[in-house]
C-alpha cells in the first residue's frame, strides 16, 4: 500500500493550466506525445466499519475519494492544472516524461479555486488538510493509485491520522448527492469542516480544540467536529456526521426554529422544534448514508458503540403518559418518551417515509424527492414554529394520495396528525397542545387550552439554558389570527414567583425580541395583514414562572 503524506497548508487560488484530463469531471488536455505521459489512477482513504463494538480496526477498508480537488504540480509546488478526482476516486493527466511532478489531493469538494466545502484544521490557524505524492515518470505511461492511511495500526493511533479529513469529506459528497438527485441545480454555500485530534469535549477556546462538541456554527457556516481519541472521535461517525450536515442544509436551504440546547435520543421531550431538528438531522443521515443504523462510537481505543436503529420503534409505546403542571407523572418514574416532543419518534417517522426495499418495515416508500421539496418549500414557509406538524401538513399536500399511509405512520409513534393543520392536533390525548390561541382583540389570556396557569415549567426535564431550557414546556406557544390589518401589540407580563421574573417573547425564524429585559412586562410590537395567522412564544430565565399575554390593536405606527 502507498500511502500519502498529510499536510496541512493556507487555501491557495488554482489557475487551470494544461494537460490535466479529469475523469467524471474538470478540463481535458492535450493527447500524449512523445514528451509526455499518462498518468493515472484511484485515490482511496482507509475507513472503517463501525458496531455496538465501536470502530472495527483490524479490519480497514479501503473507500474512493470521490469528488475532491486534485491538483497536478509540475515541478513541484507549482500549479498547473486542477480538476475532481471521479465518483471512483479516479484521476488522470498528462505529465513530462523523465520527470519529477507531484499530485495533491484537497480536502475540498466542488470547482477547484473556488470549493464549497472544505477541511481545515481549527487548531493550526484553519489551515486547509491536503494529502500528496510525488511520482517520477519515465518514458511509459504511470499507474498510480494512492491510499490515504487512517494512522491507525489495529491497537492504536501510532501515525498521522491523515485519512480523517477524507473520510469527513466522503459523507458530505454522499450529501451532496442525495440533494442533486431530488434537485441538480442546487449551489452549496461554502461549509468549514473544523477537525483536529485536539477538538474535545470541552466548552471554550475553539482554536486549541475546546468545541465541547459535535455541531454547526451558522453564524460562522462551519462545523466543528469531535477528534479527541479514548474520549470520543466523529471522523468516521458517518451518521454523526450526517446529521450535523443536515443542521447545515436546514439553516441554509429550509428553516429551523430550534434553539438549541442539550438533548440526547433517549426519548426525553424537548421543545417541539428542537425534536423536529435533531430527528430530521438523524433521518437525513440515514437517507444520505442508505443506512438506518445509527452508531455513535465513543470511550477507550474507540470501542464503545451507541446503537440505535431507524427502523426499529426505539421507544415502547406503553411509557407514554401524561404529566400534571407540576410535573408529575400518571405513573410515577415513567418517563414521556414517544410524541411530537421526542426527537426519537420524529427521525424514526421521517426515514420511514423515505426507505423502501429489502429491510423496510412499513408500506411507505417516498424517496428523498418529496421529503426535499417539503424542506425548501412549506417547512420554510409555514405559519407555524417548524416540528413534525408543520413537515407532515405539508407532505400531505405534496403527496395527497399517500396521506393516509403518512397519518398511520405517524401514529405508530403516537404523533397524531390527522388534523389539516400545521400547528397540532386537538384531539391528541396524551400530550399537551402545543399552542394557546389569543383573542386578537386584547384580552389577557391568563390560562391555557387545558385549564391549567400559563407558566414555563421544568414539567419535561431540567432548565438548563436559555430561555428556560428547551424541552417541552419550556417555552409555551401562542397563535392568534389578525381580524383586521394593522399594527398589533404582543405583551406578556410575569406574575409569579414574582413580578420581577424576565420574560422573553421569541419568534419563529426571528430568534428572540429580547433576551433580558428584567422586571415588567415583555412587548412586541410589529405590522400584520388581513387574516393573518401569527405564532410567538414565551420563555423565561426563571424556572416555573407564570405569567399572561395579550394581543392587541395598536393606534400608534410600528417600530418593526
Amino acid at each position: 500500500m502507498v500511502c500519502f503524506k498529510l499536510l496541512t497548508r493556507a487555501f491557495v487560488s488554482v489557475t487551470l493550466a494544461f494537460g490535466l484530463m479529469a475523469c467524471g469531471g474538470g478540463g481535458g488536455g492535450s493527447a500524449p506525445t512523445a514528451e509526455t505521459v499518462t498518468v493515472s489512477g484511484t485515490v482511496t482513504y482507509t475507513s472503517f466499519n463501525l458496531s455496538a463494538s465501536g470502530i472495527d480496526y483490524a479490519n480497514p477498508i479501503e473507500k474512493p475519494v470521490r469528488g475532491s480537488v486534485i491538483e497536478f504540480q509540475n515541478p513541484p509546488g507549482t500549479v498547473v492544472a486542477s480538476a475532481n478526482t471521479s465518483e471512483t476516486g479516479a484521476y488522470s493527466f498528462n505529465a513530462p516524461s523523465n520527470t519529477s511532478v507531484r499530485v495533491v489531493v484537497r480536502a475540498e469538494l466542488g470547482t477547484p479555486g473556488s470549493p464549497n466545502t472544505k477541511v481545515v484544521d481549527n487548531t493550526n490557524g484553519g489551515a486547509l488538510y491536503v494529502a500528496q505524492k510525488d511520482i517520477t515518470t519515465g518514458s511509459d505511461n504511470v499507474t498510480q493509485s494512492f491510499n490515504i492511511g487512517s494512522g491507525h495500526n489495529g491497537t492504536d493511533y501510532v501515525d498521522t491520522r491523515a485519512a480523517a479529513p477524507f473520510a469527513m469529506l466522503d459523507v458530505i459528497a454522499l450529501a451532496q448527492k442525495l440533494v442533486h438527485s431530488a434537485d441538480s441545480t442546487v449551489v452549496f454555500p461554502l461549509l468549514t469542516v473544523n477537525w483536529s485530534p485536539k477538538n474535545k469535549s470541552v466548552a471554550g477556546n475553539t482554536a486549541v480544540g475546546e468545541i465541547e462538541t459535535s455541531h454547526y456554527n451558522d453564524g460562522e457556516k462551519a462545523l466543528y467536529i469531535l477528534g479527541q481519541k479514548d474520549v470520543d472521535t466523529d471522523e468516521y461517525d458517518t451518521h454523526v456526521m450526517g446529521h450535523e450536515w443536515g443542521h447545515y442544509f436546514e439553516a441554509n436551504f429550509s428553516r429551523s426554529d430550534s434553539i438549541g440546547g442539550p438533548h440526547s435520543a433517549n426519548g426525553e421531550l424537548l421543545h417541539p422544534s428542537v425534536a423536529f431538528g435533531e430527528g430530521y438531522g438523524y433521518a437525513l443521515a440515514g437517507m444520505i448514508m442508505n443506512d438506518p443504523l445509527i452508531i455513535d462510537t465513543a470511550g477507550p481505543g474507540q470501542k464503545a458503540g451507541g446503537v440505535n436503529n431507524l427502523e426499529t420503534d426505539s421507544v415502547d409505546d406503553s411509557a407514554v403518559q401524561p404529566r400534571d403542571e407540576d410535573g408529575n407523572p400518571a405513573t410515577p418514574n415513567v418517563v414521556l418518551r414517544d410524541g411530537y416532543a421526542s426527537e426519537n419518534s420524529v427521525q424514526e417517522v421521517l426515514y420511514d417515509l423515505f426507505d423502501g426495499g429489502v429491510g423496510d418495515d412499513d408500506a411507505l416508500a417516498l424517496g428523498f424527492a418529496p421529503i426535499y421539496k417539503v424542506l425548501t418549500n412549506g417547512q420554510k414557509n409555514t405559519q407555524a414554529f417548524t416540528s413534525i406538524f408543520s413537515f407532515l401538513h405539508h407532505l400531505k399536500l405534496e403527496v395527497p394520495a399517500s396521506a393516509e399511509a403518512i397519518n398511520t405512520l405517524a401514529a405508530a409513534e403516537n404523533i397524531n396528525a390527522v388534523a389539516a393543520n400545521e400547528f397540532d392536533d386537538p384531539t391528541d390525548p396524551v400530550l399537551p397542545l402545543i399552542y394557546t390561541t389569543v383573542p386578537p382583540d386584547g384580552s389577557v389570556v391568563t390560562l391555557d387550552s387545558d385549564g391549567e396557569a400559563l407558566i414555563i415549567s421544568q414539567i419535561f426535564g431540567e432548565i438548563t439554558a436559555a430561555y428556560s431550557g428547551n424541552k417541552l414546556l419550556n417555552q409555551r406557544f401562542f397563535k392568534t389570527t389578525v381580524a383586521t390589518a394593522g399594527c398589533y401589540t404582543v405583551t406578556a407580563t410575569a406574575i409569579a414567583p414574582t413580578a420581577a421574573a424576565d420574560l422573553v417573547i421569541l419568534r419563529k425564524s426571528g430568534g428572540p425580541v429580547d433576551n433580558i429585559n428584567g422586571a415588567g412586562a415583555e412587548v412586541f410590537q410589529k405590522t400584520y395583514t388581513d387574516g393573518e395567522v401569527v405564532v410567538f412564544a414565551v420563555g423565561a430565565f426563571t424556572p416555573n414562572t407564570k405569567f399572561t399575554v395579550s394581543f392587541s390593536s395598536s393606534p400608534s405606527a410600528c417600530t418593526s
